[in-house]
């Protein structure tokens, strides 16, 4: 009943939200057919609520899945090296492919943040001492090292400012054409529900499992 209850409060909330910001859009527009406020609708607002629920989602799902495969309550993707890895591949994006658009740095931060969870999952598995407190710091060891990398090129390059500004949690950017690549997390949502019993297992150890 309980969840219940909540998914009808965020569809409510959702609802809502699609008709606050700077331009008022009311209820009666959208059955007036306003072609501007519609425009508003399908161009930002829709976009901006379809991003913030799929991250979300992703966000805590991953978290979770992470922590399941390490038997550790305290591993995320901030002490994975997960964003820091990201943050390199914004970098790397900028110095390499000069004229790579939004989404091609997208896709590039995507595939160096994949990379710098599976070092840390290599490390992890080399290391034979599995205590809750040291796994964690491990990852943000190697996060900080990939971080700080990633700061001296961009400082020796002048990219500290596009860099960081790419990497604000800020949505009310968010256009349609510039938000599309957090669609392709939808069907690992998915996955992740259909085989959560699975990733249980995996988090036994190799000996129970």
């Amino acid at each position: 009943m309980k969840k219940r209850y909540l998914i009808l409060i965020l569809i409510f909330l959702s609802f809502i939200s699609i008709f606050i910001g700077v331009s008022d859009i009311k209820i009666s527009d959208l059955f007036l057919l306003d072609n501007e406020k519609v425009n508003i609708l399908l161009i930002s607002r829709i976009p901006r609520l379809i991003s913030i629920i799929t991250a979300g989602m992703a966000m805590s799902v991953s978290g979770i899945i992470m922590q399941q495969i390490s038997n550790n309550k305290f591993i995320s993707p901030t002490t994975a090296a997960t964003i820091d890895s990201a943050k390199f591949g914004v970098l790397a994006s900028m110095l390499i492919f000069t004229g790579a658009t939004l989404f091609q740095k997208m896709v590039v931060s995507f595939i160096f943040s994949i990379l710098g969870t599976v070092i840390f999952m290599k490390i992890l598995k080399a290391i034979k001492l599995k205590n809750s407190i040291f796994i964690p710091l491990i990852g943000i060891m190697l996060g900080n090292v990939i971080s700080s990398t990633t700061d001296f090129f961009a400082y020796k390059y002048d990219l500290i400012q596009n860099m960081n500004s790419f990497l604000q949690g800020d949505f009310s950017s968010v256009l349609k054409g510039n938000y599309e690549l957090i669609l392709f997390t939808i069907p690992i949502l998915s996955f992740g529900f259909l085989y959560a019993n699975k990733f249980t297992i995996v988090g036994m150890g190799e000996d129970i499992a």
